[in-house]
């Protein structure tokens, strides 16, 4: 009977270990023996019978290598173990028992009783004696309540506290513990991959996703295992809510391998179901935090304010929960600096009428010199001008010829030169020549011609009392190059000008005059002759 209890004891432990899943599996190595195996990863010696009996083991002294060994992980050494911040963005609070906060540092130890409270735009990334990595968003607070590992083994024992804020969480070794308590849900995983966020606006729920794996949710009325692609929320004094399944990865417009150009965006298809979009970006390995963590209610993405680099942006879609999708990532180099200048003159898609054309441009930071280039196309072929390492922000070329032109600039800073800017366009059309204005005249009518222009032009004609042609007597717009009058009784001046196609008048032509038909010599004699008869 007691060797019966035993073997029923033996196996009532066994069973509740395999329901559990907190068992270890141990492979034999050569050289390794069960004696060995006990003193090195077991409580005390009085576990190898245990051992032997959990695993059915009739020949302990013969063991081949590659032999596996059930543990249950509640017979393994606990030691107190450590976690790495690996890396740190932002204002990040370490508090400790009985101590001040202050900062925390990249590549500190944490341990048993440290809350770190991460601020507003902050983020951190720790790790784990076993290899889990957990990444703390803005805004989160936490506390580690148990931060253990059993022996050597690599696994580890971990409970964290979330007080509020997000977190997401790889655990990559098989049968390691851990777990997040939040205040309305529990949440144990042995590994996998998966997110729990606490709202800041409503600390009494959590919202729990799975990426990989399983997990097991427990709030104060229920349980719930959540399998890979599904989400679930938990409110103070509930049960889990039904599984849900995640929003699909919003489908990306690719961009190009190397983005050149600021802003920076990113597009995606709508997802359906879709409230809201979290963009991360972050540079690229798994030991970088995102340098930004945004949420938008559209489905594009600008910025301007990364710095040149190698970045991954990972994109999901956001139900109405507020559960997290899974995620479309794309990587990609932006190198748009030193910044390219704004064009200022010519105005782009403008006219230029005279052949000496100057360029100007602004000054962007960080500059020392410009790089700029004069086309007859838009390709930059055929360069007309190409000048380096300039200095100053304008160029004056001469004598171009008349056509369409294309030009643009990029900044230099040292060696580097950035990406060019928008490329400029512009018309140069001769300015219309003054005419040369002949004219006819009679007793009767006065008749003014001219050579005629390009098609589409007109010309503008003013007739006036005085030279300075403030009193007009005429002023029109003609689309012949000729025009009539009766003749005037007293000096009058005329001169013309040319209007292009697109309204430019060009100069005026010299001011000419006509003066009145004189009068018969015989006309002056008349008076003599009255005077000279009355006389006699």
């Amino acid at each position: 009977m007691p060797y019966l209890a035993l073997i029923l004891c033996a196996g009532l432990q066994q069973v509740s270990a395999a329901e559990a899943g907190e068992e270890w599996l141990y492979s034999f190595q050569p050289g390794d023996n069960l004696w060995d195996l006990t003193d090195r990863f077991l409580i005390d010696q009085s576990y190898w019978n245990k051992l032997v009996r959990l695993n059915h083991v009739k020949r302990p002294r013969q063991m081949p290598p590659g032999t596996q060994v059930r543990i249950p992980l509640q017979w393994l050494k606990v030691e107190p173990a450590s976690v790495r911040v690996v890396d740190v963005r932002g204002e990040v609070l370490l508090v400790r028992p009985g101590e001040a906060g202050h900062s925390l540092d990249a590549q500190a130890q944490l341990k048993h009783g440290d809350r770190l409270e991460i601020g507003n735009d902050a983020s951190v990334l720790l790790e784990f004696a076993d290899g889990t990595r957990q990444l703390l968003g803005s805004n989160t607070e936490v506390e580690l309540l148990r931060i253990n590992r059993f022996s050597d083994t690599g696994i580890g024992d971990t409970t964290i506290r979330v007080l509020r804020g997000k977190t997401e969480n790889r655990v990559p070794t098989k049968g390691t513990r851990f777990e997040i308590r939040t205040p309305s849900a529990n949440t144990a995983v042995r590994g996998t991959r998966f997110r729990v966020k606490v709202p800041e606006a409503e600390q009494s729920r959590s919202q729990v996703e799975v990426v990989a794996g399983t997990v097991n949710v427990t709030g104060d009325a229920g349980k719930l295992v959540l399998a890979a692609g599904f989400g679930t929320v938990v409110d103070k004094g509930a049960a889990p809510a039904p599984a849900v399944r995640l929003l699909p990865a919003p489908s990306l417009v690719a961009p190009a391998n190397t983005m050149r150009r600021l802003p920076l965006e990113l597009r995606w298809a709508r997802v359906p179901g879709a409230k809201a979009y979290r963009v991360l970006v972050s540079h690229p390995g798994e030991n970088s935090v995102p340098v930004m963590d945004v949420r938008l209610t559209h489905h594009r993405f600008s910025t301007s304010s990364l710095p040149d680099g190698e970045y991954r942006v990972r994109v999901r879609a956001i139900d109405a929960a507020g559960l997290d999708g899974e995620e479309s990532e794309v990587g990609f180099l932006l190198d748009a600096r030193p910044l390219p200048p704004v064009a200022v003159m010519p105005p782009a898609g403008g006219t230029v009428r005279t052949t000496a054309v100057n360029f100007e441009w602004s000054t962007p930071p960080q500059v020392s010199g410009y790089h700029f280039q004069l086309s007859s196309d838009r390709q930059f072929k055929a360069l007309a001008a190409d000048e380096k390492n300039l200095g100053k922000t304008r160029l004056e070329l001469l004598s171009l010829q008349p056509g369409t032109w294309y030009w643009r600039v990029a900044s230099t800073f040292g060696d580097e030169q950035g990406p060019w800017g928008a490329v400029q366009a512009f018309v140069l059309k001769p300015e219309p020549e003054a005419p040369e204005v002949g004219f006819v005249a009679d007793k009767d009518k006065l008749q003014l011609y001219w050579q005629p222009g390009r098609p589409g032009q007109h010309y503008r004609l003013q007739i006036a009392e005085d030279e300075g042609f403030q009193t007009i007597l005429v002023d029109e717009v003609l689309s012949e190059s000729r025009w009539s009058s009766p003749r005037y009784p007293s000096p009058v001046h005329f001169r013309v000008r040319v209007i292009d196609d697109d309204g430019y008048a060009g100069a005026w032509s010299p001011a000419q005059t006509v003066f009145p038909e004189p009068e018969p010599w015989y006309l002056f004699g008349i008076p003599a002759i009255a005077i000279i008869l009355l006389a006699l």
